[in-house]
């Protein structure tokens, strides 16, 4: 049952997960696998063939010494096994298996060597090798219940089922108490997906008054009920809250449960039975983990932040946990907190260039830019961060209003990763702001021919050419992105907008505008499109209408300002055209468009100095 997860106990945790569980099994050692007496041996090493010469000390050969060959064949298997154990634990199979050889080469009936060895060649997947390192074990010693267990847990991995069976079996003669054993059999069943007869054993054992964990034969009956479907979930319910009464500190039981009660969608029953647990018995690695992937579904980041400190107690060496801690950290905005965690990760994983784009952007966040750039220059081409750190650091100087710079900096990666549309697009706007609009235009036609269908591209490329005055090819280009993206906003209000300039094609100009507006019916931008063509077609309460709501949404925008006062003006709203137009001038960078707007607000104080009557059905200025 490859979904399962089962207790946690060396033999029986991933007896049913299959070939690739088993390796993850034997990755865990075996913790029966001892020395006693500082000794490796099963046997007297008297009984073992003397060592080759060539492996035998001179002194020792000279004096064939048989006390002296026994003491350095010892002392030899006691070095390679230690330098076996040590490497297993880091993690270093290959290794491993190679001092376990050497080990056998001193030690040759060491049992314990020989299933130490099967062992790493399972955490390696090399099942076979494992397997025959384990009946040479049992052949060995019929009566050790160790190699019984392992061979049996590799059978079961092979789905060699009658075999498996066969050994615990025989682990129940050596020990009948042997619960484990006991369990395995009727789990051999259930993958057997001879369901009913698995149940039907496990009531058995729960009945049986030797058995003395009868929790754990309430928590399989569950358990291979579950696996049956939802029909069946009442029933396995039933049997995983009768595993809890018999013994409610039992995990597996609780995890088992509680994933029972998610897959029905009873997810707030789920939490109170995990956190209960954790309230009565303190946090448990799974729980906290099944936790906290439900608190972060939910952006509940406070309780999964909870969570995962319990497993990043638990699992000191785990960066992932760590870094979806800095993570939260930085969506709680506490920065210094997530540095710091950014820090730790990247000196353990130096190379790592997602956690250098969140350290660079969190400075970024915080104010110290020289710290953000730093981080970003190290991020290397290939990376799939490149193009974004490269933004970003053009972006520092570009604030810094060091434009060259930045310039520089998005040319440079472009020579290094030339196959990003995100770098071309950002380069136009750079060159949009020093008004190199035929540079910028030349480059992304030139970038087009590489990504012929990216819409960004083309779409500006159309305003470049809009800065140039070519309203054809701007038209033309904002027509091509609507071809790859009917529902590209920008290109519906900025063909939009072009046309309402122009003067033409009103009606459809008003259609691509409302389209847009459907999609983005907050935009200010859009707003003032949708506006400016009710003025251009002289419908100027809509008009108004529309481009109040566009100065209410962005009122920092220059133009808009300007197109409201326009209207005000046209409806002889005169105070309200003067503060519109005084708005617009303030915001106004560019002199050309300021002086513009100076002779507007000019005009209009002409108007309002006039003791002109107005028509009845305008509002008196002093009341407006």
């Amino acid at each position: 049952m490859k979904s399962w997860d089962f207790p946690n106990r060396l033999v029986l945790k991933y007896l049913l997960l299959g070939v690739s569980a088993v390796a993850y099994l034997f990755s865990t050692g075996c913790a029966s696998f001892h020395r006693t007496g500082g000794s490796l041996r099963d046997s007297n090493l008297a009984n073992l063939n003397p060592a080759p010469k060539s492996m035998t000390p001179p002194d020792y050969a000279k004096d064939g010494n048989p006390l002296l060959d026994e003491t350095y064949l010892s002392s030899q298997a006691d070095f390679h096994y230690t330098m076996g154990e040590t490497y297993a634990n880091e993690g270093q199979s290959p290794k491993s298996i190679e001092e376990y050889k050497l080990t056998l080469i001193y030690d040759p009936k060491s049992i314990h060597v020989r299933l130490r060895l099967a062992t790493e060649y399972a955490r390696m997947g090399m099942i076979t090798e494992a397997v025959e390192q384990a009946e040479i074990a049992v052949e060995m010693a019929p009566q050790s219940l160790e190699a019984r267990m392992t061979l049996g847990t590799l059978y079961s991995g092979l789905k060699m089922f009658e075999p498996a069976r066969n050994q615990f079996e025989a682990a129940l003669k050596i020990d009948e108490g042997n619960t484990d054993a006991a369990i395995y059999l009727g789990a051999l069943l259930a993958e057997d997906r001879k369901f009913d007869e698995s149940i039907k054993y496990f009531e058995s054992l729960a009945k049986n008054p030797r058995f003395k964990e009868t929790e754990r034969a309430h928590y399989y009956i569950g358990r291979v009920l579950a696996e049956q479907g939802q029909a069946k979930y009442p029933e396995a319910q039933k049997a995983l809250n009768k595993a809890l009464q018999l013994k409610p500190e039992y995990p597996e039981a609780a995890l088992a449960l509680s994933m029972l009660l998610r897959a029905q969608g009873k997810d707030k029953e789920m939490e109170q039975l995990l956190r209960s647990y954790q309230e009565k018995f303190g946090p448990e690695r799974e729980m906290s983990r099944q936790l906290s992937h439900y608190y972060l579904e939910r952006e509940d980041y406070e309780r999964a932040l909870e969570q995962l400190e319990y497993i990043d107690g638990f699992e000191r060496d785990n960066l992932n946990v760590k870094t979806q801690i800095a993570f939260i950290l930085i969506e709680q905005k506490k920065y210094e907190a997530a540095i710091q965690r950014l820090e730790d990760i990247l000196q353990q994983m130096p190379e790592s260039d997602k956690v250098r784009w969140y350290l660079g952007a969190v400075y970024e966040e915080i104010g110290k830019p020289e710290i953000a750039a730093q981080h970003y220059k190290e991020i290397q081409a290939n990376s799939p961060y490149f193009a974004e750190a490269v933004i970003h650091t053009a972006q520092l100087y570009k604030a810094q209003k060091k434009l060259d710079k930045a310039v520089e900096t998005v040319e440079r990666g472009l020579a290094q990763q030339d196959d990003v549309p995100t770098l071309y697009a950002y380069y136009a706007t750079l060159l949009d702001d020093q008004k190199s609009y035929k540079q910028a235009a030349k480059m992304l036609t030139s970038a087009i021919e590489k990504f012929p269908t990216n819409t960004q591209l083309h779409f500006f490329l159309g305003t470049m050419h809009d800065r140039m005055g070519n309203a054809n090819e701007t038209v033309a280009q904002m027509m091509k992105v609507l071809e790859l993206d009917k529902d590209h906003v920008q290109a519906l209000n900025y063909l939009a907008y072009t046309y309402a300039e122009l003067g033409k094609n009103l009606d459809e100009a008003y259609d691509l505008a409302t389209r847009a507006l459907d999609l983005q019916p907050n935009d200010g931008y859009i707003l003032d499109t949708v506006g400016w063509i009710h003025f251009k077609r002289g419908e100027n309460e809509k008009a108004i209408k529309y481009l109040e709501a566009a100065v209410k949404a962005k009122g920092d925008e220059s133009i808009i300002s300007e197109h409201l006062g326009d209207a005000y003006l046209r409806h002889q709203m005169w105070i309200k055209a003067q503060k519109m137009y005084r708005r617009a001038a303030e915001l106004e960078s560019d002199q050309t468009r300021a002086r513009k707007i100076q002779e507007k607000i000019a005009n209009v104080e002409s108007q309002i100095q006039k003791p002109t009557r107005m028509p009845a059905s305008v509002v008196p200025p002093q009341s407006q």
